[in-house]
Parts: C-alpha cells; structure tokens; sequence
C-alpha cells in the first residue's frame, strides 16, 4: 500500500493497479472497506485494460482520520491524489457507500471526470419522498436509525457491526448480518470474492472503527455538495434484491440525477451485482462515452 501527503499534512493511503498509460478508474469503496484491492470486483477493470487506484478513505487502513468529514470532503482527498499522481482524466466509480463518494468526486473535480458508474448506491438521507431506511436489513436499519440518538448510540452500533466482520469468515459473517445478505448474495460471498473483501475490511478496520464511524455520519447528514453539481454522464446499476441499500435509492437517484441511465437488476442483490456484472457495468460505460 502506497500513501500519499494531503495539502493539511495528512496521509492518505492508496494502491494503483495497471499500466499508468492506460485510462483511469477511480474506484470507491464501501462502508467499511479499504484501499486493499479486490481482484474478484477489480479484474473486469484491469482485463478492459483499465489503470485502477483504490483508496482508503480517511480513517480506514493507514489513512489519516477525520471524524466531522462530509462526503464532499472525501471528494476533494481524491481530487488531491489525483493531482498526486499526475492524472488528467478518468471515470469514478462507487460501490455501497462508495457511490456518494463517486459522485462527489464527480462534482468537485468536474473537469476530470468523465464518466460516473455507481452500483447499490444510497441515496442522499434528505430525499424528498424517500423512505431512507425502508426495506433496509435489521443492521443497517439500526445503524442509520442510531444517528438521530446521538454519538454515543452511533458508536455502539458500528462498534456491534465492526465485530460481527473483524476477523471472520465469509459464513460467520452472512450468519451474524443474515438480514442484510439476499441468497443470491450469500452464494457469492461464499465464493473467491468472501476472502476478498474479508482482507479489505480487516485492513480497514486495523486501527479501529473511526472510519466506519465517520462514514456512517457522512451519509447520514448533508454529503456537502448538490447532485446538480454532477455533470458527467451516470451509469446507475441497482439490484431489486438489495436488503443493504434498497432498490428505492436507485431508482430515487435515477430520477434526481441531471445525465443518468439506470439499469436496475431484478435477479440481483447488493453483493451478487457488482461482483457478477462489473463487466457488463463498465462495458455499458464506455460505450457511452465513446458514443
């Protein structure tokens, strides 16, 4: 893992993947996640030919935490490593809870994005007409529902999730977080990508649950920025199966996104979408742009 020293003095940390030559994807991960590559997810990416930079965002891995960072906050670090590595170009995309992220990079740093691909992204927790928790698994619904207890709850609750993955396997994972997991997910998680994103989440949470803690406050509150904002062209993909991020988020950002197209998936759940067609969901973007 690579890290980079922010304009404040912070260190971010990164990895890069593919030829520097090759056209860049910016990829965001969940919450929790890190800058700890999932080959099982990044592969279409590099196979496609495509440089990928994964990050941790501030507090998870090595990265510096900030606990009061909004989701546009996040965006402008990216924008720094960007500048960082000297990048002129390239598409953002965001996974869970890295799709606000995704399109924050895409509004602060508008004039190098230039495509946004989000998959099993939640929407802002303002959304007019939105229902923000509903359909939403037991564990998600009560960290999201924690935040209007106060800190002191929040913390409990990320601090009762962030045991339920430290150090377990794929099976003891879906078995503690069973509301959140679909079947279609838990075959999945039971596959290469289980190991995969157990190694992600390890190394995010090393030096504890602040970055889960600041993420979850992040998406939460105001993200910092206005979706108008995002003027590069959205590739929006969303299973119809999601307990973690409920398809009515897709289809409310499908609807309030100023250059978007939606594809939403209905024999797919949050993990089964982007580990199974990452392919298919890059493909349908560059196909867009070069049009």
């Amino acid at each position: 893992m690579l890290l980079a020293r922010l304009p404040d003095g912070r260190e971010f940390e990164y990895e890069s993947l593919g030829p520097e030559s090759a056209p860049v994807i910016l990829f965001h991960h969940g919450m929790p996640g890190s800058a700890v590559p999932m080959h099982t997810v990044l592969a279409p990416m590099l196979e496609r030919g495509f440089r990928v930079i994964t990050y941790s965002r501030s507090g998870y891995g090595r990265s510096t935490p900030v606990p009061s960072r909004t989701v546009a906050d996040t965006g402008t670090d990216c924008a720094h490593l960007i500048d960082h590595l000297g990048i002129e170009r390239y598409c953002s995309f965001g996974w869970s809870g890295g799709g606000p992220h995704a399109l924050a990079s895409a509004a602060v740093d508008s004039h190098r994005v230039s495509g946004v691909l989000i998959s099993a992204s939640f929407a802002p927790p303002t959304a007019a007409g939105l229902d923000f928790v509903a359909g939403m698994g037991k564990q998600n619904d009560i960290q999201f529902r924690s935040l209007q207890e106060g800190d002191q709850a929040a913390r409990a609750a990320v601090s009762q999730m962030a045991a339920a993955v430290r150090g377990n396997r794929p099976e003891h994972v879906t078995a503690q977080l069973s509301s959140l997991f679909a079947e279609v997910d838990v075959s999945v998680m039971m596959s290469g990508f289980g190991a995969d994103n157990a190694a992600n989440m390890d190394h995010a949470l090393e030096a504890g649950d602040q970055g889960w803690l600041a993420d979850l406050k992040a998406l939460g509150s105001d993200w910092g920025f206005d979706l108008a904002d995002v003027v590069a062209p959205v590739e929006l993909w969303h299973g119809e199966l999601d307990r973690m991020v409920p398809v009515a988020h897709g289809e409310w950002l499908s609807h309030n996104l100023t250059d978007v197209r939606a594809h939403l998936e209905p024999d797919h759940g949050h993990v089964s979408l982007t580990v199974q067609k990452a392919g298919s969901m890059l493909d349908s973007l560059t196909r867009r742009l070069n049009r």
